[in-house]
């Protein structure tokens, strides 16, 4: 048995993890020049790829030293990310902990949830988090320093002192998120061997350039102020407001006289006018804060163009719980699905109006909106969902608050839900190898696409799989044809239940033809040289999506052969345009393939997923186009998986390699990755999907070209 042969892509990758956590030569880990050399002779020397649904695959191995190694890489993006930040490289900073780094951070988190060890899942999260946060308010704080500058330099003191507010805010913003940061790094450090202490520094570095540089900006165009309130008791209550004689003075004792000024408290706002000496009284009525609050900070907060800086005062409390009372006036009394439903009210403490607070709008027990209380009064509208029974139904409206200044309180009373009509579509091309794509649309006779409903799929009668409706009524699943179904037409039917819901029941069904399964290849493989085999599932598909992807986009016909027989893509004769270098045909003009009437409505379906956003759905779809056009042109051999018809196809017809290559890598992740497949690769694969079905122009969103 040639054991190194005989690697899937998945063990390619599983050699390199293998060799950095046993220390074998690899300097630089995270080399994608390396990665890709070892995973480049594992396909080169494989006969034929072993085809494995990466989310059911699995096998024990040295999970540990995985988990490591994750650690270890993700502590090194954030130490690089901290120094280029400080260096001013703010888009690199930024890349450091961005996609990859969320990628890795997604496979650590597998990882470390199968080993004993505890997992910093939420250290690493929150670190990357933070950081990403902090890389772009410190780029935000120094553009709009240069706004500033300029402003000041212009003359224009009105602008100037706009931006020296906004500067403030993100001068605090950085210290708050450069804390949150080295934090984050201190818990890391305690839990694994990583050593953040450069990156601190650096983390370090940044919050106190900007806070010297704002403190000079303070020092041109503000006064510093300061506020003080002294109360007239400590307990408190909505019925018992806080009552507070308050003073407001610039630092060196003037006093801000005669001006209209902001309080806040929490959320909420309260206005007053300061007096000649600058005093005021100051009245506030609790009502989300927790009972537990001890004490409450009043903000002075001035007008974006003032010339004052802000101040806060805290004052000690103890509130006591007050009882409000919540009536409807106006309610909808019949509704149906999608309809936009009336509620209005009232909420007051004995005839106290409440203000600014949020109620929940209940149906059936299911919160389906809400609504906002200004001076005592609320006047909204809910949208009625698929998920609440026709019939009659019951209708709440809370204030849901828990040990809060004000207690829950809720006002009930009963419409009635209509039932609607409801409409599914559906369409199913197979794969070639027993599988069926499946896409439709479930929605209201009206054309109102329904989320978040369960359809079941069924094959000739017999149930395989349900799959959840997404945004628009959309959805698509792969799934697999049972034993018991013999191959040739066969019926796929889609069956909207509707049990629990406002929408009645429904079904739809197509006719797709499929053939038997072929031979199934071997469900592990060793590796040589004593190595210890480690893997996880989303290990292994993340570096098979990877490697793939960084191939040349005119797939293996390129830098794949140049190991086996020394040649590369240069070498080879270029064979005319569109034609295959064995009988010069293409697709559409070979006798031997399916008529385009069969093959266009595929493809019209791809370009109509493509326009209602469903990316993942149309790729699928034009996979299976594409699928069905070519398979004639090789000799039968029983149901080959996506990647087999791949080899078996452009063994044959080279020429069409680079586009069969870049279609089936974007199905290979539309049906089993992680992510979904981007709007604009989704295009490009149905834009190639027309070249290799016989359509030589298309339009620029993926439809055919008018005639």
């Amino acid at each position: 048995m040639n054991t190194v042969g005989s690697l899937s892509p998945v063990f390619a990758f599983l050699i390199i993890v293998t060799a950095v956590t046993s220390g074998i030569g690899m300097a630089n880990p995270a080399s994608a020049a390396d990665d890709d050399a070892v995973y480049r002779v594992a396909v080169q020397q494989n006969e034929t790829t072993p085809h494995r649904n990466p989310n059911k695959y699995s096998e024990d191995g040295d999970l540990e030293g995985v988990e490591r190694w994750l650690a270890d890489y993700l502590s090194t993006q954030l130490s690089e990310g901290a120094i280029q930040l400080s260096e001013g490289e703010y888009e690199l900073a930024s890349d450091y902990v961005g996609e990859e780094y969320r990628e890795r951070l997604g496979q650590y988190v597998d990882v470390a949830g199968q080993t004993d060890g505890e997992s910093q899942e939420d250290e690493f999260k929150e670190a990357g988090e933070k950081q990403s946060q902090l890389s772009e308010t410190v780029q935000e704080y120094w553009e709009t320093k240069d706004e500033y500058e300029a402003a000041r330099e212009a003359g224009n003191e009105e602008r100037a002192r706009e931006l020296a507010r906004e500067l403030e805010t993100l001068a605090n913003e950085t210290e708050s998120l450069g804390g949150s940061v080295r934090t984050s790094y201190d818990e890391i450090e305690d839990q694994t061997n990583a050593d953040l202490s450069e990156a601190d520094t650096a983390i370090e570095d940044v919050t106190e350039t900007i806070q010297t540089e704002q403190e000079v900006v303070r020092e041109q165009l503000f006064k510093e102020t300061e506020l003080t309130l002294t109360p007239e008791r400590e307990t408190i209550s909505f019925l018992e407001p806080l009552v507070a004689a308050g003073e407001l003075r610039t630092a060196d004792g003037t006093p801000i006289a005669n001006e209209r000024i902001k309080l806040a408290v929490g959320n909420h706002t309260e206005w007053v006018t300061t007096d000649a000496a600058g005093g005021f009284t100051f009245e506030y009525r609790p009502t989300n804060e927790q009972l537990s609050t001890d004490e409450l900070t009043v903000q002075y907060v001035p007008k974006s163009q003032s010339v004052y800086l802000g101040d806060e005062s805290n004052v000690s409390v103890s509130i006591e719980q007050a009882e409000p009372t919540v009536s409807l006036d106006e309610v909808s009394r019949e509704v149906s699905y999608g309809d936009e439903a009336a509620v209005a009210g009232e909420l007051a403490v004995d005839g106290i109006p409440v203000d600014g607070v949020t109620l929940a709008v209940f149906m059936e027990g299911e919160k389906i909106g809400t609504t906002t209380v200004t001076d005592g009064v609320f006047d909204g509208t809910v949208t009625v969902p698929a998920s609440v029974p026709d019939g009659e139904a019951e209708l709440d409206v809370r204030l849901p608050f828990d040990d809060q200044a004000l207690a829950a309180t809720t006002a009930t009373t009963t419409v009635t839900v209509r039932e609607t009509e409801s409409e599914l579509s559906i369409e199913g091309a197979s794969t070639g190898d027993r599988e069926i794509t499946v896409n439709g649309t479930l929605g209201t006779v009206d054309g109102d696409g329904v989320a978040g409903e369960t359809v079941q799929l069924r094959v000739d009668g017999t149930v395989v799989g349900n799959v959840t409706t997404e945004a628009g009524g959309t959805f698509g699943e792969t799934v697999s044809v049972p034993d018991s179904v013999s191959e040739g037409d066969v019926t796929v039917t889609a069956v909207y239940e509707g049990n629990g819901s406002n929408l009645a029941p429904s079904t739809a069904d197509t006719v797709v033809t499929v053939s038997e399964a072929g031979m199934q290849l071997p469900a592990s493989v060793w590796l040589a040289g004593g190595f210890l085999v480690v893997s996880a599932a989303s290990l292994g598909l993340w570096w098979y999506r990877r490697s793939a992807a960084e191939l040349p986009s005119d797939g293996p016909a390129g830098d794949w052969q140049s190991t086996l027989d020394g040649t590369t893509a240069a070498d080879e004769p270029p064979a005319d345009d569109g034609q295959s270098p064995l009988d010069g045909t293409t697709a559409a003009d070979n006798p031997s393939d399916p008529s385009l009437d069969t093959i266009t409505p595929l493809l019209e379906r791809a370009h109509e997923q493509l326009t209602h956003g469903q990316s993942d759905d149309a790729t699928r779809t034009s996979y299976a186009a594409v699928r069905r056009a070519l398979a004639a042109r090789i000799d039968k051999q029983g149901a080959l998986t996506h990647w087999e018809f791949y080899q078996t196809y452009c063994s044959n017809y080279e020429t069409d390699a680079g586009l069969l290559f870049e279609i089936t890598q974007g199905y290979e992740r539309a049906a089993f990755g992680r992510n979904s497949v981007s709007t604009d690769e989704a295009l490009r694969i149905l834009e190639r999907a027309w070249q290799l079905c016989g359509h030589d122009e298309q339009s620029s969103d993926g439809a055919p070209a008018d005639d």
